[in-house]
């Protein structure tokens, strides 16, 4: 175990900080928080993007364009637009049908925040957010998600144990691959 990590789980603040930067430098870091009965609550993942934060957020904020970058999006439309209020349709690629769902998504562009949440259609109440942060030339970027994907679908509702492994994987897969698609996206690997 790294100094750097041993002093995380320590409860260090400043060595945490050096302890995260430490990972991220090897890739994108998942914190995964459950509720009390072992369901997950949610899932944190983390990844440095090497682009500034404005560019970083102008790609978020393009609604319209993620079936071009993100990973499974199939398709992308922007149903309105109220101000800092975005409605949008996705369809998101899988085994079988499609998963077609409408999320409301608040900007906050002050504190580059974006926080979605579901409407209607698949993954009912499902929730998820962008967080970014400059980091000097680079944005450390926040991908908080809880995706209903066991109450939803049938399939994984069928193989889901008690241990809620699907559960899991699945929003830490889903995590993991939108922060590497925004990266590629970006110039990034």
């Amino acid at each position: 175990m790294s100094v750097a990590l041993a002093a995380l789980l320590a409860g260090s603040v400043p060595a945490a900080a050096e302890a995260l930067d430490d990972l991220l430098a090897r890739g994108e870091v998942t914190l995964l928080e459950t509720r009390p009965d072992g369901r997950l609550h949610q899932v944190t993942a983390m990844g440095l993007v090497h682009a500034p934060i404005d560019v970083v957020w102008q790609k978020l904020i393009a609604f319209a364009t993620y079936e071009a970058w993100m990973p499974q999006v199939a398709d992308s439309t922007v149903v309105s637009t109220e101000g800092n209020v975005v409605v949008v349709d996705f369809s998101v690629g899988v085994v079988g049908p499609n998963i077609n769902f409408r999320q409301k998504l608040t900007l906050d562009p002050a504190a580059h925040v974006i926080t979605g949440e579901w409407v209607s259609g698949a993954l009912q109440g499902s929730r998820w957010s962008w967080r970014l942060e400059a980091r000097g030339s680079d944005t450390l970027a926040h991908r908080v998600l809880y995706t209903n994907v066991v109450d939803t679908n049938w399939i994984v509702r069928a193989v889901e144990s008690e241990h809620h492994t699907m559960e899991y994987a699945i929003n830490v897969a889903t995590g993991v691959v939108e922060l590497r698609g925004l990266k590629k996206a970006l110039g990034g690997k």
